[in-house]
């Protein structure tokens, strides 16, 4: 069975995108039963920030310890990945970034798909288009078209359940739906068709 991570790009106890996240963990597994996905919370790695003397990817006899060995170890096992990200000041958090630049090869030639979010109608849109070329150096294959979540705090509950009537429940369960289906698609066929040379 195929595994996809979805990650939550913040660390804040507050962060709006918790609520995202939880309605994921209900929606994804309707909508691909087929798939396994697992939640990757970047506020229980604990990672300080990135300070090691080798760069990740030059570092053949890298040892850390256990909560940054855990990250590494959860994004290697993940086929293809789920990115959720606000936008801070027209880029990714800081939090994502450095947990980013922990990695080396896990998430090589696996696809990802973003998904932005924030409490107004632009939906994070510059915090997903910031993390294309960290991801592309990584070698993972960024998926063509981000999916703006916008007005998160007037849609979803902290745990994840739509607000009675709320206006765009719709408009997220078709998005939101349409982004697994798409992350699905490609981590079966990239995983089952490997790219070798």
């Amino acid at each position: 069975m195929k595994t996809i991570a979805i990650i939550l790009g913040s660390s804040r106890p507050t962060s709006a995108g918790r609520a995202l996240f939880n309605h994921l963990k209900q929606l994804a597994p309707q909508v691909q039963p087929e798939l396994n996905f697992t939640f990757l919370d970047l506020a229980a790695y604990q990672l300080p920030f990135f300070a090691e003397a080798l760069p990740p990817m030059a570092n053949d006899h890298r040892q850390l310890p256990a909560t940054q060995q855990q990250w590494l170890t959860d994004m290697a096992q993940a086929d293809g990945y789920v990115i959720l990200t606000p936008e801070y000041n027209h880029a990714m958090p800081a939090v994502l970034k450095n947990a980013l630049d922990f990695l080396a090869f896990e998430g090589q030639r696996k696809p990802v798909k973003l998904i932005s979010y924030a409490d107004n109608m632009r939906g994070g849109q510059f915090g997903a288009a910031s993390l294309v070329p960290v991801l592309q150096r990584l070698g993972m294959l960024v998926l063509p078209k981000p999916t703006p979540i916008g007005n998160l705090p007037a849609t979803l509950q902290p745990d994840g359940t739509f607000i009675k009537d709320a206006p765009l429940q719709a408009r997220y369960t078709k998005g939101l739906t349409a982004a697994l289906h798409e992350i699905g698609y490609y981590t079966t066929i990239l995983t089952d068709h490997p790219f070798t040379y």
